[in-house]
């Protein structure tokens, strides 16, 4: 890896926090001379670098840029293809467009804004530039047993790859949506790519949207949209860590320790949720969410209604 690019994932690491040339010098086994030509080339790049004679370098909160280079050298172990946009009108759309092109398993697509986010039942899913992170992998599904638990899994991946980066831990309203302080801040999309000939899925996708910071939100989802109250968020390095998350849960999503953590977050598992079926609208609370990821609700008398997919509410 050149110098600039390890100097770059130090700082993005450690945005807003000052090295001297002198200890990255020291740390790189360069000269000094080396790491001011790094540090230049970063700064021709786009890079907003603070330089001051008393402290070294700083790299600015402004620098939350979504780039391969940084992504790349933060995930090194994985040798997968990766697309990183500046903006796209779909990152599952345009995942599709590379299955049907064969792309392998573990193609990640990553995008800076989204003109026409999706998400479930046909909803949209707001994606302004510069304020979230916009992604889809693609799975191929052979050897994955238990299916139904791919969407569960990558909302458990979701929620480890964001606390790893930023300490932050959602919670999980089921299926798809992840929430921080009653707000919803992440969903997820996972479609199916099906072969015609044989009806067996051939690859699944898996659309991930997480708002990262504030913005001016529609109006109609300004008392309910959210984004990760964190001081500092590097866009690329938790796309990163998704990335590593979703190849480590989503390729066995019936591994016990998903179900565990899905149950574990859950914010619905014993609260009372209203719900619609055939036009009807019920009400009941949540008992269990059973080994198909099913949810299973007892109603006020005493019945039980298993829900397979669908959505709910719930009080937060």
């Amino acid at each position: 890896m050149a110098l600039k690019d390890r100097i770059l994932q130090k700082f993005s690491n450690h945005t807003g926090e000052y090295f001297s040339g002198e200890e990255l010098a020291e740390e790189y086994r360069v000269s000094r001379a080396a790491v001011w030509k790094a540090v230049r080339a970063l700064k021709s790049e786009g890079y907003d670098i603070d330089s001051r004679q008393s402290r070294g370098y700083c790299f600015t909160d402004r620098n939350d840029f979504l780039r391969e280079e940084i992504i790349r050298s933060a995930a090194p172990e994985i040798k997968y293809p990766l697309y990183v946009l500046d903006e796209v009108d779909s990152t599952n759309n345009y995942a599709k467009i590379l299955c049907a092109k064969n792309a392998p398993h573990g193609t990640l697509v990553a995008a800076n804004h989204q003109t026409a986010g999706r998400g479930r039942r046909g909803h949209s899913f707001y994606s302004p530039g510069n304020a979230g992170l916009y992604m889809s992998l693609i799975i191929d599904p052979a050897g994955i047993k238990n299916l139904s638990w791919i969407t569960p899994a990558a909302a458990v991946a979701a929620i480890e790859a964001i606390e790893e980066t930023t300490g932050i831990h959602p919670k999980i309203k089921w299926v798809n949506d992840l929430f921080v302080d009653s707000r919803k801040v992440a969903g997820i999309l996972t479609e199916a790519i099906t072969d015609f000939e044989s009806g067996t899925v051939d690859r699944i996708i898996i659309g991930i949207g997480i708002n990262c910071r504030k913005s001016d939100f529609p109006e109609e989802i300004r008392d309910t949209a959210g984004y990760l109250p964190a001081e500092h968020i590097s866009r690329s390095l938790l796309a990163a860590a998704l990335w590593r998350k979703l190849l480590e849960r989503c390729t066995n999503p019936d591994d016990p320790s998903v179900k565990e953590a899905y149950r574990r977050d859950s914010l619905v598992l014993g609260r009372e949720v209203s719900y619609t079926v055939s036009g009807i609208t019920y009400s009941g609370t949540v008992r269990e969410i059973n080994d198909a990821g099913n949810i299973v609700i007892e109603k006020p008398d005493g019945s039980v209604e298993i829900l397979q997919s669908g959505e709910i509410s719930v009080r937060l």
